[in-house]
């Protein structure tokens, strides 16, 4: 009690005998008794605050944050794991992979600040597959300075380190008296001549320490406990060195079409958050990221930890009424440093040629905002790209075609059309599809469907496609995010990633390079008795997976003779050399992909150096390839070509060496993808298969392909196990090819009786097609047919006006459009409906960016549950051009996704649509003429069927029939009736 007698009034030893006497009442005693609590309170009194912290890392959101150079590190895994937890529920889990020795990596943790007493206590449980973590804190000196500079004044305290591995350890600071002491001693001679003041200075944050070495590194954390918390009188604000290290300040230029960071060119990958782990983002290798706020700094800070850049819709000035004011009338604030993470900016997907004018304001605000970074634009348009290239450095052009009438080869041509229509040397990025549309969604989901599927080889064509077309940036599109559970959305993540790492080791050659020369490639299978081997692609060639002692049972898989692949090619020149691009294309692929792929596949390139070595880049190998010169050419010899491929050309072999080093870094986890991916396929084709199996329409050589496909995981698996990783993808990648055989193979037998797959909602991919089934069953029941258009034989334009026909013309001068009830070669009756559009006298090379001419039916008021039924007739007397959609019919249910579209030139062809009426709306018919050309309607029935068998209706929303048999039964009629219906 000394302290006492130092700080009680000093009357208090004037007299031992007044006290003596005073302690005799033991009312006083009390009273001096409460005094000295008072005192030593008011001495102490954060004492009496001292509280204790625990987290134990129990929660899904993470709570630490890990620098590391992203160069020679990548962080695999970031996770809250619940299977390998030193306690409680869950503990933080990171894994690291290394290409080289001694690159360290720091995790964080933030703690309560608390005063650096004798009875501090810090400690953190500890388990890595490598020794050597190391526990630090920083102390923080409140009101001092760091030497020569304005930021507060730090120090590090080094605690234990961890010693043994693959188990739990306890690590602990040691914060006695003693070695307090010996880090003060340090700390006051590396701020000489300044005093250090110790007296207040507290702990504010703890970090773990890791040296990896090549491979991968695991640290799991738990149970971090930090007592007492005494808290100091003040704290300081402190912007952390290593925050300011990883929050990215964009260096961005443009040369040409070329992006450059640092001066480096860059292919940027883009994927939308939504709301993610941060770690999923890094784990797919995309490397920006689209926010949904450009304020939201800490998204922002943490995917820059990761080596991710952002792009984010920059904020503008409006009018009360929404509209964006001009520049000149109304200004952003200057963008601060909340933003330096952004790389560019984002103005949205879809802009259409009339919204430019306000587009335009928004960019000056934007420019005259970011004058110090000066980054660049990007905006997604629909049509004017001559216009909006000269307003943005970064141009959209993006046109989804998953499960619609738009072929691949009319999507590549799309593509190639519109940049041609952009200012020269415009760089041009395009959003891919990941997943079915809104409309398809909802509808299926509403009544009770199975789920459509994007099918991850689709994603794979549209990212070649998209190359081949010249791209320098892609976007892969999402609605939902890419952690959400379902069919097929584990495959997506599987292929994003699997495309990720193809496109960083293809970045050298598409971030600086150009498209020189575009070509197509068509073989077709080698006939049996000849011995040419040029051009054959077969299955039983594949000898690493399927023997030839199997050729009997392989001949029910093998394409038929007359079938041929196609393939589009690219050659990509850039500093590094060049590279070939392929991409098969085939009829259809947009609803289902087939086989695609060939063996002993041989392509012809001009003008490809004589001295030149040629190698096939895979994500498992860099193989060398055999060449031979024919007059003109360079005549390429592929082994096996699996729907893609990417081969480099090069005169250096310090290029191939680079490459291969790269590659020998993600060969592992690229084999395990691949396998990942073929077993995702193979559970969800099974699936399908049954139920089509049980439904009675089954294949009789599906038992032998999934067998097939089995046995090659299963040898892929083996060869994965024994670290051979090219025979472990390959194989994988034969289990996927053999899939998409079984996979066309039903879907073709489903489509056989309609004039276009998106005649019905169920053929527009493999997973749908259950329900195809079940709507033919639901056919071969009882129904009433309605009528619903009398004027569909456009025999008399006044019924047509009476009934409620509208007609709307483009008010473009660079066109002429006529249309008129021609007598001319009608289907039946006497007249037909023809319009036309032709270039306005002395105008050529025009580009519309609306319907030369467009047709809306009357309002059809259909019941839920009822079917509605569109049929008719169409020919094109010449082809239509400047136009991808061409002459298009759709119905406003479903909408344009959803249309029949034709270009080409034909006489009559019969159309029909069949559309399950899903929410209660009226409905219209819409025709469009888009582009240069002619088209003649005839015939055009609407009617409603509507069923009286509840348990039929049933059965098409998904439920089980009590009578499977009778269903089976009915069948045949129905399938009667559907060839009628729809021929």
């Amino acid at each position: 009690m000394a302290f006492m007698s130092t700080f009680l009034p000093c009357q208090f030893n004037a007299s031992v005998l007044q006290w003596r006497e005073c302690a005799r009442s033991k009312r006083v005693q009390i009273f001096w008794i409460l005094s000295c609590l008072f005192v030593a309170a008011a001495w102490n009194g954060s004492l009496l605050q001292a509280e204790d912290f625990h987290e134990n890392f129990d929660g899904k959101i993470h709570s630490c944050k890990v620098y590391f150079d992203h160069q020679g590190i990548r962080l695999k895994t970031h996770e809250r794991n619940e299977s390998l937890a030193f306690s409680g529920q869950a503990a933080e889990r990171f894994q690291f992979e290394a290409s080289q020795h001694d690159v360290s990596v720091v995790i964080e943790c933030d703690i309560p600040p608390a005063r650096v007493i004798d009875d501090l206590s810090i400690s953190i449980s500890v388990s890595s597959n490598r020794p050597g973590a190391q526990l630090l804190a920083r102390v923080v000196f409140p009101g001092q300075k760091e030497p020569n500079s304005d930021k507060p004044l730090t120090r590090f305290l080094n605690g234990n380190v961890l010693k043994k591995t693959n188990a739990w350890r306890e690590l602990r600071w040691d914060t006695s008296a003693a070695n307090i002491a010996r880090h003060l001693a340090l700390w006051r001679a590396s701020i000489k001549p300044q005093v250090l003041d110790h007296r207040e200075m507290y702990i504010d944050k703890i970090y773990l320490k890791q040296t990896l070495g090549p491979g991968m590194t695991e640290i799991l954390i738990d149970e971090l406990r930090v007592s007492p918390i005494v808290v100091p009188k003040f704290t300081e604000r402190i912007e952390d060195d290593s925050e300011s290290t990883w929050w990215k300040v964009p260096k961005v230029e443009f040369q040409l079409d070329q992006l450059l960071t640092d001066g480096k060119p860059i292919f940027p990958v883009v994927i939308p958050y939504l709301h993610e782990p941060i770690a999923l983002f890094d784990q797919l290798g995309v490397n920006v990221v689209w926010v949904d706020n450009y304020q939201n700094t800490n998204l922002i800070q943490q995917l820059n930890r990761q080596g991710i850049w952002t792009t984010a819709w920059p904020p503008s000035a409006k009018s009360e009424s929404g509209e964006i004011l001009d520049a000149a009338s109304a200004s952003l604030l200057p963008f601060g440093k909340e933003t330096q993470g952004i790389l560019f900016w984002n103005l949205g997907m879809q802009n259409k040629p009339e919204m430019h004018q306000q587009m335009q304001h928004w960019i000056n605000q934007v420019k005259t905002s970011d004058r110090e970074l000066n980054r660049p634009i990007l905006a997604d348009v629909t049509g004017s790209e001559a216009i909006f290239s000269r307003d943005v450095e970064m141009l959209g052009i993006s046109k989804h075609i998953i499960q619609t009438s738009y072929s691949f080869r009319e999507y590549a041509d799309h593509l190639q059309r519109r940049m041609r229509i952009a200012q020269p040397g415009t760089f041009v990025m395009t959003w891919l599809q990941t997943e079915p549309s809104r409309t398809t969604t909802e509808f299926r989901e509403a009544s009770n469907y199975s789920p459509a599927v994007v099918e991850p080889e689709q994603i794979r064509l549209q990212t070649y496609t998209a190359l081949c077309a010249g791209c320098k940036g892609i976007g892969y599109w999402n609605w939902t995010p890419l952690n959400a559970e379902g069919p097929g959305l584990e495959e997506r993540r599987l292929v994003l990633e699997e495309l990720t790492q193809e496109l960083e080791l293809l970045e050298p050659f598409l971030a600086g390079g150009e498209v020189i020369h575009r070509f197509d490639v068509s073989l077709t299978k080698a006939n049996k008795s000849s011995t040419s081997n040029s051009g054959r692609y077969s299955l039983d060639q594949d000898s690493f997976s399927v023997k030839q002692k199997e050729n009997q049972k392989n001949k029910a898989i093998e394409p038929d003779d007359d079938s041929s692949l196609q393939a589009m090619a690219a050659v990509v020149r850039s500093e590094h050399g060049q590279v070939i691009l392929l991409c098969a294309t085939e009829e259809n692929a947009q609803f289902v992909p087939g086989q695609m792929a060939g063996n002993d596949v041989r392509i012809k390139v001009r003008g490809l150096p004589e001295s030149a070595f040629l190698w096939e880049i895979t994500t498992t190998g860099l193989w060398p390839l055999e060449t031979k010169r024919v007059t003109g050419y360079t005549e390429i010899r592929l082994p096996r070509f699996n729907m893609t491929a990417a081969l480099m050309v090069a005169t250096d072999q310090s290029i191939a060496e680079k490459m291969e080093r790269k590659i020998r870094q993600m060969q592992a986890r690229n084999a395990e993808l691949a396998l990942l991916l073929a077993k995702e396929k193979f559970a969800r084709v099974l699936k399908v298969d049954r139920q089509l199996t049980e439904l009675g329409v089954g294949l009789p050589e599906a038992t032998h392909i999934l067998a097939q496909a089995r046995r090659a995981i299963d040898q892929g698996n083996i060869a994965f196990e024994k670290q051979q990783h090219n025979p472990a993808r390959r194989n994988a990648k034969l289990a996927s090819r053999l899939l998409r055989i079984l996979q066309r193979s039903h879907w073709e037998r489903a489509v056989a009786s309609l004039s276009s797959p998106t005649s019905t909602p169920h053929t527009i991919c493999f997973q749908t097609l259950p329900d195809f089934w079940k709507l033919v069953q639901q056919l071969g029941g009882e129904f009433e047919e309605i009528s619903l258009l009398r004027s569909g034989q456009f025999e008399d334009r006044d019924a047509m006006k009476v009934e409620g026909w509208k007609r709307d013309v483009s008010a473009s001068k660079d066109i002429l459009v006529y249309d008129a009830l021609d007598p001319n070669n009608p289907f039946q009756g006497e007249y037909c409906l023809r319009a036309a559009s032709i270039p306005a006298q002395g105008k050529q090379g025009i580009t519309l960016n609306e319907p030369a001419i467009t047709y809306a039916s009357p309002l059809f008021s259909p019941k839920l549950g009822d079917l509605l039924h569109i049929s008719g007739s169409v020919r094109i007397p010449r082809p239509i051009q400047g136009s991808l959609e061409g002459f298009r019919i759709y119905d406003t249910h479903f909408g344009h996704a959803a249309c029949l579209h034709w270009t080409k030139a034909s006489d009559w062809q019969s159309f029909e649509l069949i559309r399950p009426i899903w929410k209660q709306e009226d409905i219209q018919i819409i025709m469009e003429l888009n582009g240069l050309g002619d088209v003649a309607i005839d015939d055009l029935k609407v009617k409603i069927i509507r069923f009286k068998n509840p348990d039929v209706l049933r059965q098409a929303s998904g439920e089980q029939s009590e009578n499977p048999a009778s269903a089976t039964k009915s069948r045949p009629n129905a399938l009667e009736f559907l060839n009628r219906l729809l021929k």
